[in-house]
């Protein structure tokens, strides 16, 4: 395993404040160690996701992997704008040039445009769940007495990399909600998102994923590959989108391409360390 390894913390889809956006940490390596050391350093950096990358032939493309404090996750946005970022600010990849990852959810890229950095991810739209399903009476309790006007889950073969959608029907609703975290780690699915209209326009969501040691989190890139897609009918392909989590953070969503998402935000780095 390596014996001093330089890290970042970077704040991603931040609100243009300082310490707003989810932190993330990144990792680069020549190599990826046993997964037993990258889940130790993502538990010591204790973000809500830690990124490892590897270079692999290209200048401008790496491996790269997620760890939670307790698990590896196949998808992350934060992350990966995160680790976008660091590869540019620390002079890895040129300004210029794109960046490509290998993911266990296939071929992600990274563009920079002006201050914003673009993302290209794949769609995970949810498909409905009626009233009757066994899932609603956790998903009630969940939501400590909200009744969602919609409820979708993701088809994720992983059960644990699916996430429950529920549209709540309006912004206060949302903002006021206290889940009950155990009724949410029931759920037949790693997460719960819950989305509303804004009242100042676009959208507003929260997340939550206690089985991956994430209560709340502060801004959840993945997540908006199923928001996107669900709103994308009621209020066309392009979306602001503000996630009203205590940090709070904003992206912008575009589900105009068949089958992808296109996330943009801004990160800035906050911390910056070596592990020994």
């Amino acid at each position: 395993m390596p014996t001093e390894t330089a890290f970042a913390i970077v704040d991603a889809f931040t609100t243009g404040r300082p310490f707003s956006g989810n932190p993330a940490g990144v990792v680069v390596l020549d190599a990826f160690p046993g997964d037993a050391w990258m889940q130790g350093v993502a538990n010591e950096l204790h973000q809500a996701e830690t990124a490892f990358l590897v270079p692999v032939d290209e200048a401008t493309s790496f491996r790269l992997r997620w760890f939670t404090p307790v698990a590896e996750v196949a998808l992350c946005g934060h992350a990966t704008l995160a680790s976008a970022h660091w590869l540019w600010e620390s002079r890895t990849v040129t300004d210029s040039a794109a960046i490509t990852f290998t993911t266990l959810s296939g071929t992600l890229i990274a563009k920079r445009r002006d201050e914003r950095i673009v993302l290209d991810f794949p769609a995970v739209p949810a498909n409905p769940v009626p009233p009757s399903a066994d899932l609603m009476t956790d998903l009630l309790a969940a939501l400590s007495g909200a009744t969602p006007v919609w409820t979708g889950i993701t088809s994720n073969d992983d059960p644990g990399e699916r996430n429950v959608l529920a549209v709540l029907e309006s912004e206060e609703v949302l903002r006021r909600l206290a889940p009950d975290q155990e009724a949410v780690a029931r759920l037949p699915a790693g997460g719960l998102i819950v989305t509303a209209k804004a009242r100042a326009g676009g959208v507003v969501s929260r997340y939550f994923a206690p089985v991956y040691g994430i209560p709340e989190d502060p801004v959840t890139g993945s997540a908006h590959c199923t928001i996107g897609p669900y709103w994308q009918d009621q209020l066309g392909t392009v979306l602001a989108a503000e996630q009203a989590s205590a940090r709070g953070g904003a992206l912008s969503v575009d589900t105009g391409t068949s089958g992808r998402v296109r996330l943009s935000g801004k990160a800035r780095t906050a911390v910056t360390g070596l592990i020994h």
